[in-house]
């Protein structure tokens, strides 16, 4: 009988401490390295959005040429997608990047009310087309980001880069 209570003490030890305890390896990875193991969204695709709108942005005209440091609005980017992305990651990883270049400086417009000292409002939107059958998920996402004069309202940059990902079941 001690036999086997003592058996069964060790297997209910044994069962609580595989439930409490993560099964797998923790490892530490550079956040920037492209790693997809899956074919959702990630934060690969935001690194990859954020570079691609930053390098067109910088070689645009506008930012080319400005021998000033433009002042921008904060960003707004619309989300036209049913999964949850978010967003204001988008938004800080722009923001952060285009500051670095010293080529821009954004209003907090928490903070300030007047407009009149923005030269250009930085927009966009982010879509997602998603089609799962029994073989595959093919999932497709495209970040349009759009420069508008905020004085003449003219469209002065637009550019959209497009990730396509493709799970073979």
């Amino acid at each position: 009988m001690l036999v086997k209570k003592t058996l069964t003490s060790l297997a209910i030890l044994l069962l609580l401490q595989a439930c409490s305890s993560n099964s797998g390896q923790v490892m530490r990875i550079d956040p920037r390295e492209l790693r997809d193991i899956d074919a959702n969204y990630g934060s690969e695709d935001l690194h990859i959005f954020t570079k691609s709108m930053v390098q067109s942005l910088l070689r645009s005209k506008i930012l080319a040429s400005s021998t000033p440091t433009l002042i921008l609005s904060n960003i707004h980017i619309g989300k036209g997608v049913e999964e949850h992305i978010d967003t204001g990651l988008i938004k800080n990883s722009l923001r952060n990047n285009l500051l670095k270049t010293k080529k821009v400086h954004f209003i907090d417009e928490e903070y300030v009310n007047n407009r009149q000292h923005i030269d250009y409002i930085l927009s966009g939107e982010l879509h997602a087309i998603k089609k799962d059958t029994p073989s595959t998920i093919d999932n497709f996402y495209m970040l349009s980001l759009k420069l508008t004069d905020s004085k003449s309202s003219l469209l002065v940059w637009t550019e959209e880069k497009e990730i396509r990902k493709i799970l073979i079941k």
